[in-house]
């Protein structure tokens, strides 16, 4: 009965967002589940309909497929050397997963839940996105200190942008209009005209980033330093840093919560998750995940999120409290 009652509550913060006010202060996360995975998790992605969500492993050379609601392992699926960024497409059709060690990506056919194509791309390919039109998937390649950018509708390297050194993360802004690559090496941010493919200006920040986020009306970047511990927080029409939050050890993934007035921050150094106040830049809370956490991906309407625990081969299903 205690099961029962524990899987029943688990499920209602799955499908409901955590807003009620019970005397805890608000925005403290909480870890409410564990899946387990392949070996050295990296990024976690959700199918388009929020059903599944693809984990890249890069210990074991494949992808698992996992059901956040009963917390399981579907299968996994082979790919290339060291998988890491994983991007879908707009439809759900092909997911497209970068390995860091072939250079290449595996275009996998979500259906049969194999391998359809492989495209070869710059050194070190990590992070990627889907442009907002759905038109291109962008991955950033660390060792050729570029982007490459890829035809969905080809599934062919159209162009390779170069950037500053070691790219990491990338987020487009102002509607697909622009791109912000973080250049972990650099200390910096590049701004990239889609259009053109090209970079158009570079935004110095904090001590090796490697996450960013755009809030949804696009006036905010939000990037993560690993080395700085802290977040740094870009104002997109000035493209100037207006505040710096300091967080746990070694931030990565940032995600948002419902309502975009939280946001989560995976701190791979402190073994856990921050959130912060988006209008206030206050650090909320904090709680501890799996070993090594990585990166994150929001749940349906961002009630809650997956983090890849890359230590401990998990992924931590994370929210707030109620």
């Amino acid at each position: 009965m205690r099961r029962l009652l524990l899987l029943t509550t688990s499920l209602l913060l799955l499908a409901t967002p955590a807003t009620a006010d019970t005397g805890v202060a608000k925005g403290q996360p909480v870890v409410i589940g564990t899946i387990p995975t392949g070996p050295n998790t990296r990024m976690v992605a959700f199918t388009p309909d929020h059903e599944l969500a693809y984990v890249a492993n890069g210990g074991s050379d494949n992808v698992s497929v996992v059901d956040p609601r009963r917390r399981t392992e579907v299968t996994r699926i082979p790919a290339g050397k060291f998988p890491y960024g994983v991007v879908f497409d707009r439809p759900g059709r092909f997911v497209y997963v970068s390995n860091r060690d072939s250079n290449e990506v595996s275009v996998i056919d979500t259906t049969t839940r194999a391998v359809v194509k492989t495209i070869p791309v710059g050194t070190a390919p990590r992070l990627g996105a889907l442009k907002p039109d759905g038109s291109e998937v962008w991955f950033s390649s660390t060792a050729s200190n570029a982007v490459s950018v890829i035809d969905t509708r080809t599934q062919t390297v159209t162009h390779t942008i170069p950037v500053g050194k070691a790219p990491r993360g990338i987020a487009f802004a102002r509607g697909g209009r622009q791109a912000y690559v973080a250049n972990s090496d650099a200390d910096t941010i590049s701004v990239v005209d889609t259009a053109t493919h090209a970079a158009i200006a570079t935004i110095p920040v904090g001590d090796e980033p490697r996450g960013v986020l755009i809030t949804p009306d696009g006036r905010t970047a939000y990037v993560s330093n690993a080395l700085g511990g802290t977040i740094s927080v870009i104002d997109v029409r000035t493209r100037t840093v207006t505040a710096t939050i300091t967080v746990g050890r070694t931030p990565r993934g940032i995600t948002l919560a419902a309502g975009g007035r939280i946001a989560y921050v995976v701190n791979s150094g402190s073994n856990s998750v921050s959130t912060f106040d988006t209008r206030t830049n206050e650090v909320l809370g904090e709680v501890p995940v799996g070993t090594d956490p990585h990166w994150a991906a929001p749940g349906p309407g961002n009630r809650y999120i997956l983090v890849a625990n890359s230590g401990s081969s998990t992924i931590s299903i994370v929210t707030l409290r109620c």
